[in-house]
């Protein structure tokens, strides 16, 4: 298969000093990663983080897309690179090759749909074989989508729990592109963490 078939990439630039433009100095680039099953809402958390948008119907990702951000932390400009990962298992054998070079991660399931949860240590094993070994302890945040649907929630709270207690991931938050609640602290959690774990700031 081509590389056409693998890549989309879909860019935005967001500054908060109007004076600013995209040519202005990039003090950080950080490349995450967002994977976990198909139709779990990775790409709809993405747009709407990107464009502020939501569309009911959203087609798969073929294997991954990559979706760029610019963003103001203090006085810095930091480039956000965010690769989204097709949750289909055709794809999955992506993940290693694209996960290297990543500063941190988000694992998403859906809180209507307990069984998105069933192959998380898969997933993670997977993605971690694609990092260096002095680099694989990076920070990967879960994040619950569809938050919507608060009243077919089947992950409960001790579901959650015990997710954390596997000490796998740094934090959890829950988040619905639909009403937009939590989309923008799903991204500075990570961020936050990552920064603090490089030491950068």
């Amino acid at each position: 298969m081509t590389g056409e078939l693998f890549f989309r990439i879909h860019s935005k630039f967001i500054f908060l000093k109007g004076e600013e433009t995209i040519n202005s100095k990039i003090d950080y680039t950080y490349k995450i990663a967002i994977f976990g099953e198909r139709n779990v809402g990775k790409t709809s958390l993405i747009t709407r983080y990107i464009t502020d948008t939501f569309e009911v119907d959203t087609k798969p990702t073929l294997g991954a897309a990559i979706h760029v951000k610019y963003i103001k932390m203090k006085d810095k400009t930091i480039l956000l690179q965010i690769w989204d990962f097709g949750g289909e298992d055709k794809y999955r054998f992506l993940l290693p090759s694209y996960a290297y070079g990543t500063f941190g991660a988000i694992f998403m399931y859906d809180i209507s749909k307990i069984e998105s949860l069933a192959n998380f240590r898969e997933w993670i094993s997977v993605f971690k074989s694609g990092l260096k070994k002095e680099n694989d302890d990076i920070p990967i945040l879960l994040v619950g989508g569809k938050l919507d649907l608060e009243n077919s929630r089947t992950c409960l709270e001790q579901e959650k729990k015990n997710l954390l207690d596997t000490g796998i991931f740094f934090g959890i938050i829950e988040c619905s592109s639909m009403t937009n609640e939590n989309i923008n602290q799903v991204f500075e959690l990570l961020l936050k963490e990552i920064i603090n774990t490089k030491g950068n700031y």
